[in-house]
């Protein structure tokens, strides 16, 4: 199963507080209640679990998460018939556990887990129900309420929490596929640009080097015009005619260059006359 960053830390968050919490109450339950062995045993089964599913929480994520969430069922289940006293502080465990499988698992994986969770709330109530020693309370009525108000409360949050991890899911997916598109447009725009740019400098190149002399040499028969030479009228017409015929070649050339690749959207001739004018 692939994690992402929120679930792996909520796993490591999940452990380091199963850890530490159970960890604490072993001590109390040591140093307060030597003589409750079930307690203390509890304690040490469910620590163990947890340390155990924390070292191969990076490898085995979902084996991390069977680990501990099955030694917890199994405790609270053993708890509860054992102790009827403590049959709510059990369940809500339970409810934590089925927190975890929507947070953690998906898909059929969950589905499964949810109902074992489930048949382990009922089965609890079920043997209760039959045997009146194993009762948390003498009451009848008391045993059904409670089986009821902790079947709806499981429903409801291991559905909230599905709900929201699934639409977490969604979400996630959908940036992920708008991100990789974002990318796919950057190195297309990217592209693009470069493009633009080298058509830019080779514009300008050609504007430099291409059109200043032609420019030059009309600027300098215009002065010749100015001033008593052996060139008639007519000579000095001609040759600013040969200028600008190279002036307009060189400008023709300059349209075809920058059209090649018209389907890049690379600047029109017009614009980039207009910005370098």
């Amino acid at each position: 199963m692939e994690l992402r960053n929120i679930e792996i830390f909520f796993l490591n968050t999940l452990l380091k507080i199963c850890m530490a919490g159970v960890g604490l109450i072993l001590v109390s339950d040591i140093a307060l209640f030597p003589e409750d062995r079930l307690s203390i045993s509890i304690d040490v089964t469910i620590f163990t679990a947890s340390v155990a599913a924390y070292l191969v929480r990076m490898k085995f994520p979902t084996l991390a998460v069977f680990i501990i969430t099955t030694i917890a069922l199994g405790a609270m289940l053993y708890q509860c018939l054992n102790v009827p006293a403590n049959t709510t502080t059990s369940l809500s465990i339970i409810l934590v556990v089925g927190f975890i499988y929507s947070v953690m698992l998906k898909g059929r994986t969950m589905i499964a887990m949810h109902v074992v969770a489930f048949a382990v709330v009922h089965g609890i109530f079920l043997i209760q129900f039959q045997n009146p020693e194993l009762r948390f309370s003498a009451k009848v009525n008391d045993v059904i309420t409670v089986a009821i108000t902790y079947s709806i409360l499981y429903f409801i949050l291991a559905f909230a929490t599905a709900f929201i991890k699934s639409s977490y899911d969604r979400i996630y997916r959908d940036l992920t596929s708008l991100n990789a598109h974002l990318e796919e447009t950057v190195r297309e725009r990217t592209g693009k640009i470069q493009i633009q740019n080298e058509a830019l400098v080779k514009y300008s190149y050609t504007n430099a080097h291409h059109l200043r002399g032609p420019v030059a040499r009309l600027l300098g028969l215009a002065n010749l015009s100015r001033i008593k030479t052996n060139l008639t009228c007519m000579d000095i017409i001609s040759k600013m005619e040969e200028q600008a015929r190279e002036i307009d070649e060189v400008v023709k050339q300059i349209n075809k260059d920058l059209e090649v690749d018209d389907h890049l959207d690379v600047i029109p001739a017009k614009q980039l006359s207009k910005v370098s004018g």
